[in-house]
């Protein structure tokens, strides 16, 4: 994967960085305070904090698997291809999402704990529509064909793809706490001479970088394996 970014590493994250990167500085900066405990995690806060950031910095991931699948196109093709089959695209993950949020309402109707039970079924539908990006942006299809070619491609390769995705969400988990103790370095020395903004700034600067970074790591994965099992 490291082969297929370096060519154009500056050139993807350019491209993905007004949609990940400005997003996530405007909603550091501007947006409402993130709630301490899941409880006070209200419907008004999942879509500003979670939805909207997620749908705008989907045209981001778009963009960088179609430059990758596709090497001799544009950023500006990228993006006008991106545009185009981002409906399809949307459909597709909420037609997918459907039966994990079903599933998730029934067992927040059982005794705590059998959430657990989700988890299993939840990577297992993940790690066979881990392709749906790729498809989308190289082979146009509809939403129901979109999920039926990723689940055709992921045959038999499951497991693999569910390793590679609890991989993943380690290395996420480890770049988001090294982000927010290095932009809590940065702000604590900013502070202590006197320009608390400005640490401020750098530090949500640091961390909407990392941030960036993994979204174009994460659509390039996405692109790489679907390159290989198409």
């Amino acid at each position: 994967m490291v082969a297929a970014l370096r060519p154009s590493f500056w050139i993807l994250v350019t491209v993905a960085a007004p949609f990940t990167l400005l997003v996530d500085m405007a909603m550091s900066l501007f947006g409402p305070e993130p709630p301490r405990t899941f409880a006070a995690m209200t419907p008004q806060l999942v879509i500003l904090l979670i939805v909207i950031p997620g749908l705008i910095g989907a045209i981001a991931q778009l963009a960088v698997v179609r430059l990758l699948t596709a090497p001799e196109v544009t950023p500006r093709a990228a993006l006008a291809t991106t545009f185009a089959v981002y409906p399809a695209y949307l459909a597709a993950v909420l037609l997918s999402a459907a039966p994990i949020a079903v599933a998730a309402l029934v067992l927040s109707l059982l005794p705590t704990g059998f959430g657990l039970l989700l988890a299993i079924p939840a990577f297992y539908l993940a790690a066979r529509l881990f392709l749906i990006m790729p498809v989308a942006v190289s082979e146009r299809l509809g939403p129901v064909a979109i999920l039926k070619r990723s689940w055709q491609l992921t045959t038999g390769r499951g497991a693999t793809i569910i390793g590679f995705l609890v991989l993943g969400m380690l290395v996420a988990l480890g770049v988001a706490l090294l982000a927010g103790g290095v932009g809590a370095a940065f702000g604590s020395v900013f502070k202590i001479i006197g320009l608390a903004s400005i640490g401020i700034f750098v530090s949500t600067l640091i961390k909407a970088l990392l941030s960036t970074l993994l979204s174009v790591a994460s659509a390039a994965a996405a692109a790489v394996i679907y390159l290989k099992l198409r």
